[in-house]
């Protein structure tokens, strides 16, 4: 087999080729990009015939035309770093391994500032998967998805109509784990801060179709598994039952098993 018969014969999977060769690679590059203390090798008739934003930096008057040279601030290198490889190959790099809120949220961040549509609905799709991956067990959420989740929080409920998408994986992750986190006492000093969170939060949970997981909120945790009868700290699953079934006036209780026989 000669080495032509691992060319692509399609004219895009041929394009895809030469942009994951081009990519980060000193050969015939013109331009610098960086991030931090990360740099990548551009081709500016790539990014320029592909991207407003770099077409503005590299051809207008601003001293990145002259110098080649552009620095990013304020935005996560491997989320650049996607941005850069997508617009040479037409691919998301990598995005297979953006399982976390933080990862997803930086890419929607990114895809947004260099006004990638394409990206931002890849990364949402994401930034929603995310929080389905998530265990419903205690604590809720570790300490990195926390901020991750007020970060994107913040830009969903106070930064304008770009972010307003972010707020129903938010708002349906809060309602898929019945209000729980109300028993955070980390995610409630970080809403005591976030009044616009709050007041979002209070309207989802006086929704008449969330009532029976606003009367697990209002429960206290049970002590006991159902299944082994044991005391327990930790569940991971927990429903409400009413006594007598299915009298909406009944008197409710909140049980769980736990997470050895889940």
């Amino acid at each position: 087999m000669s080495e032509y018969d691992s060319i692509p014969k399609e004219p895009w999977g041929m394009m895809q080729r030469v942009g994951k060769e081009m990519f980060n690679n000193e050969f015939l590059s013109d331009a610098k990009v960086t991030v931090d203390d990360t740099t990548w090798p551009v081709h500016k008739s790539i990014l320029c015939s592909r991207s407003e934003y770099f077409r503005k930096a590299f051809t207008g008057p601003f001293s990145e035309a002259t110098s080649n040279q552009l620095t990013i601030e304020g935005q996560d290198a491997t989320a650049v770093e996607m941005v850069l490889y997508y617009l040479f190959t037409g691919h998301v790099h990598n995005f297979s391994e953006i399982g976390s809120i933080r990862g997803a949220f930086n890419l929607f961040v990114a895809a947004d500032y260099f006004d990638i549509e394409y990206m931002k609905q890849e990364a949402l799709e994401r930034f929603d998967y995310s929080f389905h991956a998530i265990h419903p067990n205690e604590p809720l959420l570790n300490d990195e998805d926390l901020g991750a989740l007020f970060c994107a929080a913040r830009l969903a409920y106070s930064s304008g109509p770009n972010f307003e998408v972010l707020r129903e994986p938010i708002e349906e992750f809060i309602i898929d784990t019945d209000f729980l986190f109300t028993k955070d006492d980390r995610f409630m000093r970080e809403l005591n801060n976030f009044p616009e969170f709050a007041l979002a939060l209070m309207r989802v949970m006086t929704s008449p179709e969330n009532e029976e997981e606003m009367l697990i909120c209002c429960r206290s945790m049970p002590e006991k598994c159902t299944k082994c009868g044991l005391d327990k700290d930790e569940f991971a699953e927990t429903s409400l039952i009413s006594y007598p079934e299915h009298d909406r006036n009944a008197d409710h209780a909140l049980v769980g098993i736990c997470t050895d026989c889940f």
